[in-house]
């Protein structure tokens, strides 16, 4: 049986998917067999993503693609890292890794969704306690073999120079106008970006788990982390806020506040605004990555948000 994943298809396998053999495996793995499998939605990539009740009573949670997925080396560096964040990390456990025909996370089961950004919400103050926490506790950086964030993002985060050397002329009015101004600032982050934090680097709502029993946020799906200054992470929850219904004050409000960004200078602060919508805006622009669905209009929707971010910051 080919451990190929139908690139056609436009929904998460199910665990009846999973090839027999690759499910015995993880069965055997976690020692009692699936009696009953519940698919999770959210995220982009279209890999198994389901909460398995096992025949013994316990509960877990699995990932897995194909051990030949374009993404497959994801989930190893994911892993890699979660199997050595430290214990009171605001994040699931690694129980098992399997890998052979498919590469698999178990990960600890989490009776949850996704918080609810929109404003007024109480998860708001949960979602900031969490990044408080993971900042506090992955300060200083526990592993020491993660990029620095200058070398992992600042070569990503070039997205308005590279629009203006292509000479797009399908841009935003406002950055069409502003395209000159936009490329000079994405850089002003980066004088301020050196620190020894354990960054998440993909901080959105689908990476964040709302636990039912007691109302906490967790944090999920560390495939691209890296070492840095806790604020990066912090302040990109801004878009976040704005995609969810919030004014780009009320979300500054929120955001800018906290402990991580008391000392950061606010032209630092506008760059990295920049620095994210134009990476966003570069990317939704590329067509959807294999065995992905939903990522470029998701980088759509963020680049607006931004720029809305950029427009209320600078006044321009």
């Amino acid at each position: 049986m080919t451990a190929i994943v139908d690139g056609s298809r436009h929904t998460r396998p199910t665990w009846p998917d999973v090839p027999g053999r690759v499910r015995e495996v993880i069965e055997a793995k976690i020692g009692a067999p699936v009696v009953r499998a519940l698919s999770q939605a959210g995220g982009f990539t279209l890999g198994l993503a389901s909460r398995l009740l096992l025949a013994d009573g316990r509960r877990v949670f699995v990932k897995a693609l194909p051990a030949d997925h374009p993404l497959a080396g994801a989930y190893r560096s994911e892993a890699s890292i979660v199997s050595r964040l430290p214990a009171n990390v605001p994040s699931p456990r690694l129980l098992h890794v399997v890998e052979g025909q498919w590469i698999a996370l178990v990960l600890s089961d989490v009776d949850g969704g996704e918080p609810n950004l929109r404003p007024g919400s109480p998860d708001l103050a949960a979602v900031l306690s969490a990044l408080g926490s993971a900042s506090r506790t992955l300060t200083p950086c526990p592993l020491d073999d993660v990029p620095s964030v200058l070398d992992d993002l600042a070569p990503l985060l070039c997205g308005w120079t590279s629009l203006r050397s292509a000479a797009a002329g399908d841009l935003d009015p406002w950055a069409q106008a502003n395209l000159d101004s936009l490329a000079a600032m994405e850089t002003a982050w980066q004088p301020w970006a050196e620190g020894d934090t354990l960054l998440h680097n993909e901080l959105r709502v689908d990476n964040m788990i709302r636990r039912v029993e007691d109302g906490r946020v967790l944090l999920v799906d560390w495939s691209y982390p890296s070492k840095g200054a806790a604020w990066l992470d912090t302040v990109t929850m801004v878009p976040q806020l704005i995609m969810a219904g919030h004014a780009p004050a009320d979300a500054e409000r929120l955001v800018l506040g906290r402990p991580v960004l008391a000392k950061v200078p606010a032209w630092a602060i506008t760059g990295f605004a920049a620095a994210l919508a134009g990476r966003w805006e570069l990317s939704s622009r590329l067509p959807e990555p294999p065995g992905c669905i939903g990522l470029r209009p998701y980088q759509a929707r963020a680049a607006a948000a931004a720029l809305t971010w950029i427009v209320h910051r600078t006044r321009w």
